[in-house]
């Protein structure tokens, strides 16, 4: 193929628009990237692993099996790369070391994880810690039974017709918690930390399948034409009858994002309206909606227990930390401008993912039982 800079296949492949062989370049050279374990790379080195690889490509050295498994793993990083070689934007990766010698970083006190915890409340007042509760049956209300399954899941099912519809529970995870719950319409609901999600016991508001949402979940609609899911979240509704999607609405973030995975759905606030296809996300700015087209691995990331970030401020990414490892975070001096993105599991300790921030050299933290000092 025509030697191209790798600057310019990789924003072609970023903004969709490439060849097969440029898709080749393009996941050998983030491979390549992501073995050499680089928080930077020099324009000598670019230049230097760009032409091994067209040479390699030109010869066929490269076998079809490492092309076809390669790029499953690594095609989220593709935008990402873009800003890093053009922008500046800092990399990393979990596999230990720091910049300097190798050695992971060590930090004197450290910070589990997150795990599968909620509180369920009842319409009665009646709170029940879902961790300490024992499988089976926990409650019943209004011809609902509450389950704790086996594998720490709740489900509701209803075993009789009532005629109030009015008996309103709420599961709310705390910080450092999440948790899966499955509605009376087997519509099943993956909840993120310090998150929370309202509704009637039997799900059912004239004739509406409706649940009031603040923090960030995830959505498997069972299908109903007749009875629409409303999910709110501050002003805002999204209206489904079956389908997959993510909402984040955390009140301290600056929008409310809806990324749509399946079917379709309707967003609607004060009477501004907008349709989501699969793979679009609507960003809700105090009633002005946007849309664009959205990366849902990134979006999804948190359901499947891992920290994906794409070119996210230092502030961003310490509000996803202090939310699932229930910490304070605490700038000292000025918070560093540069953006950052990588990968690793959210099941590892807090010092393991600050380890892997603190590895770019542009950032530093501190820990104090659970409160974490950023520096530059």
């Amino acid at each position: 193929m025509e030697k191209k800079d790798i600057k310019e296949i990789l924003k072609k492949v970023d903004a969709g628009e490439y060849t097969e062989d440029e898709e080749q370049v393009a996941k050998l050279w983030l491979f390549q990237l992501n073995n050499k374990n680089k928080a930077q790379v020099s324009e000598p080195e670019l230049t230097e692993v760009s032409q091994r690889i067209l040479a390699r490509l030109e010869n066929h050295e490269v076998p079809a099996t490492i092309i076809r498994s390669l790029w499953p793993r690594i095609a989220v990083a593709v935008a990402a790369a873009v800003a890093f070689i053009v922008l500046g934007v800092y990399f990393f990766n979990y596999s230990g070391g720091n910049k300097k010698d190798g050695q992971a970083i060590q930090y004197a006190n450290d910070v589990a994880p997150g795990k599968f915890g909620a509180t369920l409340t009842l319409a009665s007042g009646k709170k029940i810690r879902l961790a300490d509760a024992v499988n089976g049956e926990i409650a019943k209300e209004a011809g609902i039974v509450v389950t704790k399954t086996a594998d720490g899941q709740i489900t509701y099912e209803i075993k009789e017709t009532a005629n109030d519809e009015n008996k309103i529970n709420t599961l709310t995870t705390a910080k450092g918690e999440t948790y899966i719950l499955v509605l009376p319409d087997q519509s099943k609901v993956w909840m993120n930390a310090a998150s929370s999600l309202t509704y009637t016991a039997n799900l059912t508001d004239h004739g509406k399948r409706r649940v009031k949402l603040s923090g960030e979940a995830y959505f498997q609609v069972a299908k109903d034409k007749a009875h629409p899911f409303i999910v709110e979240a501050g002003d805002q509704q999204v209206e489904v009858l079956g389908t997959q999607f993510n909402v984040n609405a955390y009140s301290d973030e600056s929008v409310i994002s809806t990324t749509l995975l399946e079917g379709s759905v309707k967003l609607s606030e004060s009477g501004t309206v907008r349709m989501l296809i699969p793979g679009q996300q609507a960003i809700n700015r105090g009633g002005s909606i946007s849309t664009h087209q959205a990366n849902t691995s990134l979006v999804t990331a948190w359901k499947n227990n891992n920290f994906i970030f794409d070119r996210l401020s230092i502030q961003e990414i310490m509000r996803m930390i202090s939310r699932w490892y229930n910490v304070e975070v605490i700038y000292e001096g000025t918070a560093p401008k540069e953006t950052f993105w990588g990968s690793i599991s959210r099941f590892e300790n807090v010092g393991k993912v600050l380890n892997a921030l603190e590895r770019t050299g542009n950032v530093h933290f501190k820990i104090e039982e659970r409160r974490i000092y950023v520096s530059q």
